[in-house]
């Protein structure tokens, strides 16, 4: 099936410790070719700018679709029924129509996020303790953030980190002795989240 050699072909792309420009540019083509093949509102579009994949011969050519576009159209490949996640806008700048982003699947997604966590954030360490200034997946299931910081803290996170946020507010008692603990020994420790949560 072509879907499952894409996404195999991406995972070992991101596997990869020197992929280079001319497989970058050869994977992205492929994947424009399949979503112009199986995404008619995205194929729709390219063409309204003269984009196909007989035309496009570099990664910088293939038109990319302006935000507001993922709040009033269904860009998948998939059904969007069958999607294994959908992650959706806060719906703040447009009286509360959400944008939705649908996947098939999220292996590349997760793997993209470990391969570029580990190598840009953790940098060398296996583990950090980690405090989470966000909701978890379970309070907010559509929020991409959510499953990015759920998944930073299953897979980087030492044994007590977690969320410091819950159905109550910012758990301070908690978020304070961490912060504490880690003044006491100094050892580096990750307050993630989002930015209005640092506000408070």
């Amino acid at each position: 099936m072509v879907y499952d050699r894409i996404v195999a072909d991406l995972l070992d792309f991101i596997a990869a410790d020197q992929p280079g420009e001319d497989a970058f540019n050869a994977l992205a083509l492929r994947l424009f070719a399949y979503q112009f093949e199986h995404n008619k509102p995205y194929a729709k579009f390219a063409r309204a700018r003269g984009k196909t994949p007989r035309t496009v011969k570099h990664w910088a050519d293939i038109p990319a679709v302006p935000i507001n576009a993922f709040k009033t159209l269904d860009l998948t490949c998939c059904p969007p029924e069958d999607a294994a996640a959908v992650f959706m806008t806060s719906g703040t700048t447009q009286g509360g129509l959400r944008g939705k982003s649908y996947h098939a699947t999220l292996d590349v997604w997760k793997a993209s996020m470990r391969r570029n966590f580990a190598e840009r954030f953790i940098r060398g360490r296996e583990r950090m303790a980690m405090g989470i200034l966000f909701p978890d997946e379970a309070m907010l299931p559509n929020s991409s953030l959510a499953h990015y910081l759920g998944l930073a803290v299953r897979e980087f996170g030492t044994p007590g980190s977690g969320h410091v946020i819950g159905p109550d507010g910012i758990d301070f008692d908690r978020l304070t002795a961490d912060l504490a603990r880690a003044e006491e020994t100094g050892e580096p420790y990750a307050l993630l989240g989002a930015s209005f949560s640092l506000v408070h």
